[in-house]
């Protein structure tokens, strides 16, 4: 029973570890054109209020967009485009303002993907990384 339970462990925690992106997959990686200020705002805005308490009392700041790959599950291919990353910092229902918190929008040539890193990644340096820290 013992050794059943450790190789049900073993598996799980094998299918957990994501396999980096190749350079090869880098260099064959499509990108859109850079999104312009207003497409990362209407996309950044659209997100928050869907999903945050009071997105119009909100305090955001996000870095321009920078080439990277993203993949939410270790067994799905790698998402490349833009990655533009926003901390905001919301207010609770008290009206109080809880904390910084990142999220990611990558702009890809098939549309946009929201990512909340505290939701989705166990470890987000398995799950994003920018295009020019590869190999750094």
């Amino acid at each position: 029973m013992k050794n059943k339970l450790l190789s049900i462990f073993a598996v799980l925690a094998l299918g957990a570890c994501t396999t980096p992106v190749t350079q090869q997959e880098v260099q064959q990686a499509q990108f859109p054109p850079q999104p312009k200020q207003a497409e990362i705002d209407k996309e950044v805005n659209a997100y928050l209020k869907a999903n945050i308490y009071k997105p119009e009392t909100a305090q955001k700041e996000c870095a321009p967009p920078r080439k990277a790959w993203a993949r939410q599950n270790a067994d799905k291919p790698a998402n490349f485009g833009w990655m533009v990353v926003c901390d905001v910092n919301a207010k609770n229902s008290a009206g109080n303002f809880v904390g910084v918190k990142a999220y990611m929008f990558l702009f890809t040539k098939t549309g946009n993907i929201s990512y909340d890193p505290s939701t989705f990644f166990l470890n987000i340096n398995d799950h994003v990384q920018f295009i020019d820290l590869i190999g750094k």
